[in-house]
C-alpha cells in the first residue's frame, strides 16, 4: 500500500504542471462564461441561467478524462527516455499499472467535481457584487445525473485506458477510431442476426420490417419479457464484464511491454 501510494505521489508530481495548467484553464472558462452570462443576463434583460456548472461539468469529466487517460502511458511506457526509468522503479507491474488506473478512474472525477465546486464558490459571490446575480453553486448530487456520468465514465475510461496501453502513438484518436470500426462490425451482426431470426419466424420472403404487422399481442408480451431479460444482461456485461476486461487486457500489457520493450 505504501509503494502504491508513492507511486500516485510520483504521478502528481511528474505531472503537477500539465495538472495545474489543465486546472487553471477550467477555472478561467467557467469564470469567463458565468461573467458573460451575468452581462447577457443584466444587459439584455433575460434570465440568468442556473446551469451553467452542470452543464459543462459532463464535458470535462468524459471527454477531458479520457484524454487525460489516453496520455497516461505515453512517456512511461513508450518513450525511450522515461520507459527504462520507470522499469527499475521498485515496485511491481500491477502497483505501477494500479497508480495510474486509480488516478484516471478515481481521482479525476474526484478532483474536478471539486474543483469545480471551489470555482463555483469563488466565482458566484463575485457575480452577485458585481452583476447582481442569483448565486448557483455547483452541486453535483442533484438527481441521479452525477451516478449515471460517473457510470458512463467508469466504462469509458476502462476502454481509453486500454487503448493507452495498447496504442504507442495517438491514443485518443486511434482509440475511438478502434471503437467506431468495433462498433459498425457488431452493428452488422446484431442486424444480421436479427435477420435471421424473423427469417426463421416468419419465412426468409417476408420482408423484416413488414414482419411486425404480423405481431399478436402474446407474441409481442413474450417478446417484451426476453426483451427485459436481455437488457439486464447487456447492462452486466456493459457495467462490469466490459470495463474488467479492459483493465485485466491493459494490465496484461503493461506487463508484455515491461518485459520486452523496456529490457
Amino acid at each position: 500500500m505504501n509503494r502504491l501510494l508513492a507511486l500516485m505521489k510520483r504521478e502528481w508530481k511528474t505531472g503537477q504542471k500539465d495538472y495545474s495548467t489543465y486546472g487553471l484553464v477550467i477555472v478561467l472558462l467557467l469564470f469567463a462564461f458565468e461573467t458573460m452570462q451575468s452581462l447577457v443576463a443584466r444587459y439584455t434583460g433575460s434570465s440568468f441561467p442556473m446551469e451553467v456548472y452542470s452543464e459543462m461539468f459532463p464535458g470535462f469529466l468524459l471527454l477531458g478524462g479520457f484524454i487525460t487517460t489516453s496520455l497516461m502511458f505515453s512517456e512511461d511506457m513508450f518513450s525511450k527516455d522515461a520507459q527504462h526509468n520507470w522499469l527499475m522503479l521498485p515496485a511491481t507491474n500491477l502497483e505501477k499499472f494500479l497508480s495510474k488506473a486509480v488516478v484516471s478512474t478515481i481521482a479525476y472525477p474526484i478532483a474536478l467535481t471539486l474543483l469545480f465546486f471551489l470555482t463555483s464558490v469563488v466565482t458566484e459571490p463575485i457575480q452577485l457584487l458585481i452583476f447582481g446575480s442569483p448565486m448557483g453553486l455547483f452541486n453535483p448530487f442533484t438527481g441521479n445525473e452525477l451516478w449515471s456520468l460517473l457510470a458512463q465514465y467508469w466504462v469509458w475510461n476502462s476502454v481509453f485506458l486500454l487503448g493507452a496501453t495498447y496504442f504507442r502513438k495517438s491514443h485518443f484518436i486511434k482509440t475511438v477510431l478502434a471503437v467506431g470500426v468495433i462498433a459498425l462490425a457488431l452493428g452488422a451482426l446484431a442486424l444480421l442476426f436479427t435477420r435471421i431470426l424473423f427469417a426463421i419466424r416468419f419465412g426468409s420472403s417476408l420482408p423484416m420490417f413488414d414482419s411486425f404487422m404480423y405481431f399478436d399481442s402474446r407474441y409481442l408480451e413474450n417478446s417484451l419479457a426476453s426483451l427485459k431479460v436481455f437488457t439486464g444482461i447487456s447492462k452486466v456485461l456493459y457495467y462490469a464484464a466490459l470495463p474488467v476486461f479492459c483493465l485485466v487486457t491493459a494490465y496484461f500489457r503493461v506487463e508484455e511491454v515491461q518485459a520486452t520493450d523496456a529490457v
